[in-house]
């Protein structure tokens, strides 16, 4: 009990006097950071554990190891973590039917493959389910996956699926009777140091499961180095140590339906194996968010970022990390290891027409498309960070600006009738606010600048976030026109889920229509908006 206390008081990783004194070589490191900037991959934090110390922690200002940062699919690591739980408590089995859990969903008609599918099948993906949950008007994302398409029976194959991991957590819900935050919390949270975090939640109040999770580096560092140890932290058995080998370890062939090295290395239980090292496994999220264990060297790899390219971030991780890995010494010829920090906000005259503008609400008109064919409507916060959001927000309007020596205030509704106000600095300081969307609140910094006297570009950074929203605003008389972009830019993410669907979609048809929409992707998501004073 004395030790448990004292791994629970002890939230924070003991950090190293210098990556040398755990035998991590910081010129190496460095070297990768600036290959990391030279390719644009956007690298928001690393951490780098040896020796269960912390010997490498950078962040790229503003961002600091207090923030939060959405992590996506490594969610998928926490649930399966609840499942290894669940399975060890007896609550359920791998071969757990899900109509055993779930009989008021049994179709009137008979569905064989619904009766095989187990639990275990989900958290491995290898339901045979080809599904969404996201998209649709349907509340009850349980009801869109059984009335989903079947790509293969369950357990023949395997297919990268988020809804596997929806499914598995409404069953450890059910099962559990508790969410799954509430369970994790004194059985994981707690040990391991990590404050509750926010996970996104479906429109019945279950977690996402396989996103949506908000985590600080240092969190996403104890999973893995815990897992890395057989399921100890501080010395004290958190995790089941069996569950801890079958997790991480080849469970599943995934080489079929994956194109890149990496993932088409085996899968787990909520893990990823790697190609890059010999027996090294991961856990990974979209935009380059990784938790990487290499037991042969004792050690860890964090990273958080907006890179979507997730190869090339692991293609420059193995170029350097094996050769990184030195003998321990008390050097004081050790380099500081860190990010850039972002360019600092863009400073010109304030334009005359602030007198004009305010006070004044502009109305914006909803671009049709954007609502009604890829329900994709142009919100204050950028696509990456509400895609997977009950309530995508969007239908910018009502927008004002109030002025003053600082800089002003920008006030706008969106998703019907939600209303914010946050600062935005105007004398090279982004400003502090806050943003309400879908129930969750984003932490912002905000700057702006003049393009010329009648043009206005507004940057909004959730700190949480992989990307920056973008709004530059043209005035003419009671006219305004807005125009939405995001930074990293659009360009390069759609190149590459182009070249993944390729992969996906055979046949000259689909190619010819990924080569056509690709470049036009930016005019197709992000069109003006136009409107005028009320």
């Amino acid at each position: 009990m004395l030790k448990y206390l004292e791994t629970i008081l002890n939230k924070n990783l003991e950090r190293a006097k210098n990556p040398e004194a755990t035998g991590i070589s910081s010129k190496v490191i460095n070297e990768m950071l600036q290959e990391m900037e030279r390719e644009d991959c956007e690298l928001h934090s690393l951490m780098i554990l040896r020796h269960g110390k912390v010997a490498v922690e950078t962040y790229q200002a503003p961002l600091t190891r207090d923030d939060p940062h959405m992590v996506y699919s490594v969610s998928k690591s926490f649930l399966a973590t609840a499942f290894g739980f669940a399975l060890e408590e007896g609550l359920l089995t791998k071969e757990t039917k899900f109509l055993d859990i779930f009989p008021d969903y049994k179709p009137k008609k008979q569905d064989k493959y619904l009766e095989k599918l187990t639990i275990g099948h989900l958290v491995s993906m290898t339901s045979g389910k080809a599904a969404s949950v996201k998209g649709r008007e349907e509340k009850d994302w349980l009801k869109i996956f059984i009335d989903a398409k079947w790509a293969f029976e369950p357990g023949t194959d395997w297919r990268y699926i988020n809804d596997n991991f929806y499914v598995a957590a409404a069953a450890i819900t059910r099962v559990a009777k508790m969410s799954v935050t509430e369970y994790l919390t004194p059985r994981l949270f707690e040990p391991l140091g990590i404050d509750v975090p926010v996970w996104e939640k479906s429109p019945t109040g279950i977690e996402a499961g396989g996103w949506g999770l908000f985590l600080k580096t240092e969190d996403i560092a104890k999973l893995i180095l815990c897992y890395m140890n057989g399921g100890k932290y501080n010395g004290v058995q958190v995790i089941p140590e069996w569950w801890t080998k079958e997790a991480t370890s080849y469970q599943n062939d995934n080489s079929s339906s994956q194109s890149k090295s990496d993932c088409k290395a085996g899968y787990g239980y909520g893990f990823w194996r790697c190609a890059g090292m010999e027996n090294t496994y991961r856990c990974e999220g979209l935009y380059s968010q990784y938790a990487i264990a290499i037991p042969n060297y004792d050690a860890c790899v964090i990273t958080t970022s907006s890179n979507s390219n997730l190869q090339q971030t692991l293609d420059i991780i193995w170029k350097y990390i094996e050769k990184s890995f030195i003998d321990e010494t008390d050097t004081e010829d050790s380099v500081k290891c860190e990010l850039a920090p972002e360019e600092s906000p863009i400073v010109t005259e304030r334009s005359s027409l602030e007198k004009e503008i305010e006070g004044k609400v502009y109305a914006l008109r909803k671009p049709i498309f954007l609502n009604k064919a890829v329900h994709i409507p142009v919100s204050s916060l950028p696509m990456p960070v509400v895609y997977y959001l009950e309530n995508r927000g969007g239908n910018m309007t009502d927008i004002s600006f109030k002025f003053n020596e600082y800089g002003f205030h920008f006030s706008w509704t969106e998703d019907g009738d939600v209303k914010n106000t946050i600062p935005v600095g105007m004398n090279g300081t982004a400003l502090n606010g806050e943003i309400h969307l879908s129930g969750l609140t984003y932490k912002v910094i905000s700057d702006a600048h003049w393009e010329d006297e009648n043009t206005l570009t507004i940057t909004i950074r959730a700190l949480c976030a992989v990307a920056k929203r973008i709004l530059t605003f043209k005035f003419d008389g009671d006219k305004i026109t807005m125009y939405p972009d995001i930074y990293p830019g659009l360009e390069k993410k759609a190149r590459i889920i182009g070249d993944t669907l390729k992969n996906v979609l055979k046949g000259a048809y689909f190619h010819a229509w990924i080569d056509f929409l690709v470049p036009r992707i930016k005019k197709i998501l992000f069109p003006k908006h136009t409107g005028r004073c009320r």
